[in-house]
């Protein structure tokens, strides 16, 4: 049986019980900051546990049963992922769930029901087995009453492995929880040890669980580490989870689940790459590769990038180890990004997202592998000569692996797990502390702090206290009235601002928006009478207070007075930009598909800037449907609205939020009301709703006109646009108009025209230079002597040739050099013009030690300049060439 055909059977099992089947959930949680990626079936199901209302999308109604095939992915046994026949980074775990419906029995009877019934899956009943919690007497009856499980197959185990979650009781956490009961198949003596007498015993896999029933019906409450108090919860649930993988290693009589349909196809497309053969469980790389990059494609595929913290950084190590256990097999080339069609392939019938994503995940996985391998061998070169002089037992200090990582790029992990294959430790405390020191020094060099009024905190919270948050008026005007509150300056606390002073002001009230949400803070100017201060930017504490920076330029501002607060009129720019970004954000989820998310933005007066996750460059023509698509919005002339409403609320209206921004209960969300007319760019309607604090238009043609002005990479998978909106766009078009008018004139052509003439100059421009490289040959030939024959010397060890010439540039100088090398069979070549000078080794000179970068260095000692390079090829310049030459066999000679 297929994997893909247990998948369906379950679901289709569970469907005949009366659950609702629901897609496969995202493996990047929404609205679950304690979680990086989902870890299990039941994670994106969790407020249904705690007691919401169990309402989809799509479906009317509460559905109390609901059946999933979720995907999951959990990292924290990762150094045992390929060494076992129970670890996955990616895996799928079937799930059928009870929201205070069904209990106890039902679970029970029908897990036994799918895993036993010819039907189903047709496992041999005297091949199972059942754990339970030690005090669960319900549990156990069913099993042995109802089902007819005989005793001798029913055990009973403490919290640790049969309470959930393990060891609740006795550590916490508090909140719903319950004893499991869990099904395990006896796979034969032949995947066992000796000490393997039953479930839960023993070295071995020959008891195999493949299905672990979860009975929520306790609220745990008490101390943590603590013994807790369990009370009943009055909606009880029911949470399964069955490992697919396992399961399919089963019914496909696979050593272990690497040897299933769906890992197999992957090993052996390494085993034929790597040409190393694949010998089951000993060939630990060819599983961890296969492993690995399953998981990386699909957490690429539902959005997640690459980078340095958090997710990111799970999946960038995971794309490394993979690297790295190719590199073993001595495959020393990018080569995951291979292998990322063949899992589209094997997964993507049920998880279309990644064959939807592959044009995008493919290439980011490539870019990443290239970035990784040039510090790879580099870092390997040198951890191994540090390991070296260590013996088993030994510590690697901690300053060592932090340059390893600060040099090289060389994650600690990595260095660990190399580490310890020679059975040497990591002095991880000696690392964290080098990475502290060079943090401090980071934040000691720079002269802005993350937090300008961190002193000021004290006078920040007694303001907060005894007056609350500033009361922003600025959604409705742009001047207002305020009294103020504080007056800082630096981290002093002072009664009044003279002319020529600055600081910051807190007013009770202000128009005068506080940077936040990519929206750059207001300036404008405060007045009041007999003075007036500019107002250069403001800035939000964390108690909500707005802090204006200001410049007093007349009279002096005191605590108490009351003054009118005038912004900018700027601000209408920065409006005009900010609701341009919620459209181009739209926009380019509809174009390019919806796992773009937003990954930063700058709103400005005078511009605006986006990031967003996508892993290739947009086509030109991808640029023009999602700019001509935010233009056709401008022109319908929507309303824009903004109302408050609860966040949940929100979320079920189709409310845009970002990732890892906290929201709260209530947020104000932005609408703009009504779709663009798609017509000839997409098939849908396109809609703008977004979560947002900023400051917006009133209606969509107070944009004017809006014009992408750059499309590049920010970092592996995050792309940037910039664009411009009204006048500053029209200027834009205008200048670029005037340029390539002008440019036409100086080619002699029309605007329509440039074109052709630009592409007819560059061919000649071609032409002229294949004439050129063709003179030089001539040219050098001339210099080397009758017949063009160089002079064939030897020292050291080494046979050579070296020449000057004249009237050669450097390119004309690396083309001399590679046919002389090619021609000739020398070790080296050494050839220069004019200062330049061009070192060559052929392959075999490199093998047997002889380096060009070390050649051109040594030079560069003798005859001056500058130099260095790779071992075949290097180059330097501001050598006396004919110094260099006549220092040649001296150098050889040491070599």
């Amino acid at each position: 049986m297929t994997t893909a055909e247990i998948r369906e059977k379950y679901l289709r099992f569970f469907e005949e019980k009366g659950h609702l089947r629901l897609p496969p959930f995202s493996l990047i949680p929404e609205d679950d900051p304690t979680l990086l990626f989902i870890v299990a079936g039941m994670a994106p199901l969790k407020p249904y546990f705690m007691g919401a209302k169990p309402v989809f999308p799509g479906h009317e109604g509460e559905h109390r049963r609901v059946v999933t095939c979720q995907k999951c992915l959990r990292v924290g046994d990762i150094e045992n992922v390929g060494r076992t026949a129970r670890h996955n980074t990616f895996f799928e775990m079937l799930g059928n769930f009870s929201f205070g419906d069904y209990f106890k029995k039902e679970a029970i009877a029908w897990a036994w029901e799918f895993v036993t019934d010819p039907k189903w899956l047709g496992l041999d009943p005297e091949r199972l087995y059942v754990t339970v919690y030690k005090d669960d007497d319900e549990a156990y009856a069913i099993w042995r009453d109802v089902v007819g499980v005989p005793e001798e197959r029913i055990s009973r185990w403490d919290e640790d492995e049969n309470f959930w979650p393990a060891n609740a009781i006795s550590e916490g956490p508090n909140g719903p929880c319950g004893p499991c009961s869990e099904i395990f198949y006896d796979r034969g003596p032949g995947f066992g040890s000796p000490d393997e007498t039953g479930p839960n015993t023993g070295s071995g896999d020959r008891f195999v669980e493949i299905w672990n029933l979860v009975f929520t019906q306790f609220n745990r409450s008490g101390p943590i580490p603590g013994e807790g108090v369990l009370e009943p919860l009055p909606q009880k649930n029911i949470d399964t989870g069955m490992g697919l993988y396992r399961v399919a290693a089963i019914l496909q009589d696979a050593e272990d689940f690497y040897a299933t349909d769906t890992f197999k196809p992957l090993i052996e497309r390494v085993a034929e790459r790597s040409g190393v053969p694949y010998k089951g469980a000993v060939s630990v790389s060819h599983r961890v590769i296969a492993d690995h990059v399953r998981a990386v494609v699909a957490a690429l595929s539902d959005g997640a990038t690459f980078s340095n913290t958090g997710r990111g950084y799970v999946i960038r190590r995971l794309l490394r180890r993979a690297v790295r256990h190719g590199y073993l097999l001595g495959i020393k080339e990018p080569f995951l990004h291979e292998l990322a069609p063949l899992v589209a392939e094997l997964l993507g019938d049920y998880y279309p997202e990644m064959k939807e994503q592959l044009a995008s995940v493919q290439p980011a996985i490539r870019a990443e592998e290239a970035r990784f391998l040039e510090t790879l061998e580099a870092g390997i070169r040198r951890l191994e000569a540090l390991l070296a002089r260590l013996g088993e037992g030994d510590v690697l200090p901690g300053e060592e692996a932090f340059r390893l990582h600060d040099t090289y790029g060389f994650p600690l992990d990595l260095t660990e797990e190399i580490a310890a294959e020679r059975g040497v430790r990591v002095d991880r405390e000696g690392f964290e502390r080098a990475m502290k020191e060079q943090v401090e020094r980071a934040r000691a060099a720079s002269a802005f702090s993350g937090d300008v009024f961190a002193a000021a905190a004290p006078a920040l919270e007694r303001v907060y206290e005894d007056h609350g948050a500033t009361e922003f008026t600025g959604y409705e005007r742009l001047e207002d009235e305020g009294k103020v509150l504080l007056l800082l300056q630096g981290e002093a606390e002072l009664d009044r601002l003279e002319a020529g002073q600055g600081g910051q002001v807190v007013l009770d009230r202000t128009p005068f928006y506080a940077e936040g949400g990519g929206q750059v803070g207001d300036s404008g100017y405060l007045e009041w009478p007999g003075g007036r201060a500019r107002v250069v930017t403001t800035k939000k504490s964390k108690q909500g207070l707005h802090l204006h920076e200001v410049e007093v330029e007349e009279g002096a501002l005191t605590v108490g007075a009351a003054v009118r607060a005038v912004v900018d009129p700027e601000r209408r720019c920065t409006e005009k930009n900010h609701t341009a970004t919620h459209l181009l954000h739209a926009a380019l989820r509809a174009v390019l598909g919806p796992q773009v998310r937003q990954a930063g933005s700058l709103v400005a007066p005078d511009r605006l800037r986006f990031d967003f996750t996508h892993a290739a460059a947009l086509s030109p023509e991808e640029v023009r449907k999602v700019e001509l698509l935010v233009n056709r919005w401008v022109q319908a002339d929507f309303p824009v609205s903004w109302t408050f409403m609860p966040l949940e609320e929100a979320k079920k209206a189709g409310a845009m939020a970002l990732f890892g921004e906290k929201y709260a209960d209530t947020v104000r969300v932005v609408k703009v009301e009504g779709s663009p007319d798609t017509t000839g760019l997409l098939e849908a309607e396109v809609r703008s709703m977004e979560l947002c604090g900023g400051c917006h238009v009133r209606r969509t043609g107070e944009i004017g006109y809006f014009v992408i002005t750059a499309e590049e990479a920010v970092s592996a998978g995050v792309r940037r646009i910039e664009a411009l909106t009204g006048e500053a766009a029209v200027r834009y078009a205008r200048d670029l108009l005037d340029r390539d008018a002008a440019l036409a004139r100086a080619l002699g052509t029309s605007l329509e025209g440039l074109p052709q003439r630009i592409e007819k100059l560059q061919q000649e421009l071609k032409q002229l230079r294949r004439e050129n490289e063709k003179l030089a040959a001539d040219l050098a030939r001339a210099q080397l002597g009758a017949g063009g024959a160089p002079a064939v010397r030897e020292a050291g060890g080494w046979r050579y040739v070296a020449a000057a010439f004249a009237g050669l540039d450097v390119p004309s100088l690396r083309q001399v050099a590679d046919e002389i090398l090619e021609r000739y069979g020398v070790d080296l070549v050494v050839v220069g013009a004019g200062g330049a000078l061009i070192v060559k080794v052929s392959p075999e000179a490199v093998r047997r030690g002889l380096a060009a970068g070390q050649v051109i260095r040594a030079l560069a000692e003798r005859a001056g300049g500058r130099g260095g390079g790779k071992p075949h090829l290097a180059q330097g310049g501001g050598f006396d060439v004919e110094k260099a030459l006549a220092a040649l066999e001296e150098v050889l000679a040491g070599f």
